[in-house]
């Protein structure tokens, strides 16, 4: 939570101001997927933002910066999601 904490002071955010949290549900290795979608869902219901999970294939061919203007019918809100691991 410190590394996240860091990262937001660094480039002059505020978690008070974040209306949206985007996490990857995969595929990928068990515990990185767990962790994520822990820690995000942990930030999204202490700060009572919108929490989406999207897959990787979401992201062929398109930036991180495109995120936000994918239509959210792609993405899964915060009590459907279901991480897809890998081994």
């Amino acid at each position: 939570m410190l590394l996240i904490l860091n990262f937001l002071n660094q480039h002059n955010l505020n978690l008070d101001k974040i209306t949206q949290i985007f996490v990857n549900q995969g595929p990928g290795k068990i515990s990185s997927i767990r962790n994520s979608i822990a820690i995000a869902k942990g930030i999204a219901f202490a700060k009572n933002i919108d929490l989406y999970g999207f897959l990787s294939e979401h992201l062929i061919n398109k930036g991180v910066n495109q995120l936000v203007k994918i239509d959210k019918k792609n993405f899964t809100n915060i009590n459907l999601i279901k991480p897809l691991y890998s081994s």
